[in-house]
């Protein structure tokens, strides 16, 4: 039993956060390519543009907004198009665990500013190629998410 204790205890402390709400954004250029991001929070691994939640937020406009802070283009909101949980990511630099929220966006302009703060470098790539690069955890599924969806949408 005290080592039950201690290790609830314990992770209470590793999550100094909480529950976060987060969220990415899922960019179509109009060719059927999707942006990826590559950022030192993850590993240096592939990401889409995304981040934290506010109290107050509406999710479209909390990841419109942290898109547009991230990689400097205007984007048209589609839709939400997955959502999941993550609980102590191996990619992630930090202990935290997740709710997030992936939605689908549109830009005709693919003249990506990087704030250099949080990412590094990009990429547009179709979705399929997607699935074949070194991408943080999870967001493989948000990217099978996104086929379902478009494939779901034109029918």
């Amino acid at each position: 039993m005290v080592c039950y204790i201690f290790m609830a205890i314990n992770k209470k402390q590793q999550f100094l956060r909480g529950v976060e709400v987060v969220g990415s954004s899922i960019i179509e250029d109009g060719e059927g390519k999707i942006l990826l991001v590559k950022s030192p929070k993850w590993h240096n691994k592939l990401i889409m543009p995304g981040g934290h939640i506010e109290p107050g937020e509406k999710i479209k406009d909390a990841l419109l907004r942290e898109a547009k802070e991230e990689v400097g283009i205007k984007l048209k909101f589609i839709d939400i198009v997955s959502f999941g949980e993550i609980i102590g990511s191996k990619d992630f630099y930090r202990p935290a665990h997740f709710i997030y929220f992936d939605i689908l966006c549109k830009t005709n302009n693919k003249n990506v500013k990087l704030d250099n703060k949080e990412l590094t470098d990009y990429i547009w790539v179709k979705p399929k190629q997607a699935l074949k690069m070194d991408l943080a955890e999870t967001y493989d599924k948000t990217i099978e998410d996104y086929i379902k969806f478009k494939k779901y949408k034109s029918h």
